[in-house]
This record gives C-alpha cells, sequence and structure tokens, in this order.
C-alpha cells in the first residue's frame, strides 16, 4: 500500500489545483479529494464506501472506506479520513475501524500546522500529506 501512496499523493495535489482558485474552500477540496479516492479505491478491487460510520463508533464518520465485499462478512481493508490537518475525532473514529490500512490525508498548505497536528498519530496509522513530496 506503501509504495501506491507517493502516486496519490501526486494525483490529490492535481486535483487541489485542478480546482479554480476563486472556488479552493476547504469543504470543496475536501469532497473532491473524497471523489478521488473513491476511484481509486474502486481501482484497487475494493467496494468504496463513503461516511461509513463504525459500529461502536463515536459519533464520527469514517471519510471512506474499502471493503472486500467478496466474503460473507464484508471485510474493510483500507480506510481514510480528509481533512486539512490531523484532526483528534476523525483519529479516534478511525480507531473503531478493524483494517489493514488506516490512511490519514492533509492537505493543509501550511506545513507548520500539518506537522503540529500530527500529535495525534499512533503506529497504526499512515499519514499522507499531500504537500510533503513536491
Amino acid at each position: 500500500m506503501r509504495e501506491k501512496l507517493g502516486p496519490l499523493a501526486q494525483a490529490m495535489r492535481r486535483a487541489v489545483e485542478a480546482i479554480p482558485q476563486a472556488m479552493r474552500q476547504e469543504a470543496v477540496i475536501r469532497q473532491n479529494l473524497v471523489c478521488l479516492l473513491f476511484t481509486a479505491v474502486s481501482e484497487m478491487g475494493l467496494t468504496p464506501v463513503a461516511a461509513w460510520k463504525p459500529p461502536k463508533s463515536t459519533r464520527d464518520r469514517i471519510d471512506l472506506v474499502g471493503v472486500d465485499a467478496s466474503q460473507e462478512v464484508p471485510r474493510v481493508e483500507v480506510a481514510f479520513v480528509v481533512d486539512p490537518v490531523v484532526e483528534l475525532p476523525k483519529v479516534r473514529a478511525l480507531e473503531w475501524v478493524e483494517a489493514p490500512h488506516k490512511i490519514v490525508v492533509s492537505f493543509a498548505e501550511r506545513a507548520d500546522k500539518v506537522e503540529q497536528s500530527t500529535f495525534f498519530l499512533n503506529s497504526e496509522l499512515t499519514h499522507l500529506y499531500i504537500y510533503a513530496a513536491q
């Protein structure tokens, strides 16, 4: 999975840059990135499920999960949360998901703000900052 994250981050940067500057609002960027991830998860052969709330979760939802629906009990293979910086409620929501790949996507242009927010990450989570490796 990690080898796919570099090209994914590049695609996300291009998607953000394609949004006209006058329309680049946080919610717009976030939803565009979730749409891009939806397509990427489909291409992985998984079923994308947006805004899923784990059964025992807090009130926060997971922005997108990729599910292997071929089994009797569907299995979450990858889970994404997308925010400008790392948000504690979203990190906690990811803790409720049993998945081999849990990815926190950050898209704020200010790297210092993103870096400060990574305090909430733990070893189970992969952080993908889309502007990290330009």
